[in-house]
């Protein structure tokens, strides 16, 4: 596996015994390629509400939406259109939170492919739960496994 460089120029120890909050550690975006340009299919873009805990303990909408793109490189994309491929690859997710307003995917078909572009991606370490054997059995677990590509915004060209 390569090794995976952080983007800060200031270097933590993850084995000096203190705690260290991974999910807020940037990677280096060189290291990873990810497309310049994007496309959306319609039906694979997904909106979440985002909630928060009220000092009474109930579980209330904030009115922000969170939403999760399934996106592929353009230019793959339209070559794959050009020679009359029905594969395009696998999907990157991106994550946009914190949205007031839903996308607008009126003038679109749903099997479309839909021109994007996002500002400001980041990576990060992404928290999943995991089966990992403890003490003769299988116990549910919090782990960074996997990386979260996420973007302050999105337009559709």
């Amino acid at each position: 596996m390569a090794k995976l460089k952080l983007a800060a120029t200031n270097k933590i120890s993850l084995t000096d015994g203190t705690d260290q909050d991974l999910s807020v550690l940037k990677f280096d975006l060189n290291q990873f390629k990810l497309p310049q340009n994007f496309v959306a299919l319609a039906k694979e873009i997904t909106t979440k509400a985002e909630k928060e805990r009220t000092s009474l303990g109930e579980v209330v909408e904030t009115g922000k939406v969170t939403i999760l793109f399934k996106v592929y490189d353009r230019s793959l994309v339209e070559l794959a259109v050009a020679n009359q491929l029905s594969e395009f690859g696998a999907p990157i997710t991106i994550t946009v939170e914190s949205q007031d307003l839903l996308p607008i995917l009126d003038k679109f078909e749903q099997d479309e492919f839909i021109p994007m572009t996002f500002e400001n991606i980041t990576v990060t370490p992404k928290k999943v739960q995991k089966k990992s054997f403890s003490n003769g059995s299988m116990v549910d677990t919090w782990q960074f496994a996997e990386l979260k590509v996420s973007a302050k915004n999105y337009k559709i060209i």
